[in-house]
């Protein structure tokens, strides 16, 4: 079941931080690792193997960094996963829907990876992820942590995830739910929403970004199966046809 979980790593800057990332992965039984768009002297340090300060501080995960893949989008990364999880410590008015701890988090991981791929999404070292990157997350994790130092080492909160995914892991888990749907057509929904909301005039042209933002995060809550995204799509092509065409003549 741990095998289905994938630390996400967008634009790391550091690689002695991907090499304790790696680290920190095998400590708590994950493999998959992937990079999207790391800085170019992440990859040149990966290249050069044992002497490359990822290695040296990956201490017996040096396997982890020999099978990680490297995406260029964030996009790319998750097209297959079911469940998108995304850490950040920027404020909620940044995105609509509710924000997890580390511990409410790992038993939705869990039992989603008894049958279907898991995406842990950690952001650049010094700018975490952007808006329209979490918009991409069915689900948001915040690490509470002290005023005075508010911020994580990026191994650290990886750490943090990997550690209460493992102990969730420990407990015999519910029943699977049904399959949801994958990224890709849950991104195509989605632009299917945004012309609709165009089209239809929904609302103020100046408003209609968050409006699809707030879709965005009440139709990841739902948890939709693939049959229940192709009744949706349909709707919203049909809805469109009206809007342009009128109602049809019985």
């Amino acid at each position: 079941m741990l095998e289905n979980i994938r630390v996400v790593l967008v634009g790391s800057q550091e690689p002695m931080n991907v090499g304790a990332v790696a680290r920190a992965m095998q400590n708590f039984g994950l493999s998959d690792l992937r990079l999207v768009a790391p800085e170019p002297r992440v990859q040149k340090d990966l290249g050069l193997g044992s002497n490359s300060w990822a290695y040296r501080l990956a201490v017996h995960a040096e396997d982890i960094l020999e099978s990680a893949g490297i995406s260029q989008s964030l996009l790319e990364a998750v097209s297959e996963v079911q469940l998108v999880i995304a850490t950040t410590v920027r404020k909620r008015d940044i995105y609509t829907g509710a924000v997890l701890s580390a511990r409410e988090m790992a038993p939705k991981a869990v039992q989603m990876a008894q049958k279907a791929k898991v995406a842990l999404v950690f952001g650049r070292e010094t700018a975490g992820l952007t808006t329209d990157e979490l918009d991409l997350s069915q689900l948001i994790v915040r690490i509470p942590t002290a005023p005075k130092q508010p911020s994580l080492n990026l191994a650290q909160a990886v750490m943090v995830l990997a550690y209460e995914i493992f102990m969730a892991a420990q407990t015999p888990p519910p029943p699977p739910e049904p399959a949801q749907a994958p990224r890709v057509a849950l991104e195509a929904l989605f632009d299917d929403l945004g012309k609709w909301v165009l089209e239809t005039g929904f609302t103020d042209t100046h408003r209609q970004p968050y409006a699809v933002r707030r879709f965005r995060r009440l139709l990841h809550k739902a948890q939709l199966t693939p049959g229940e995204v192709q009744f949706l799509r349909g709707f919203l092509h049909q809805s469109r046809w009206y809007a342009r065409h009128g109602k049809r003549e019985e």
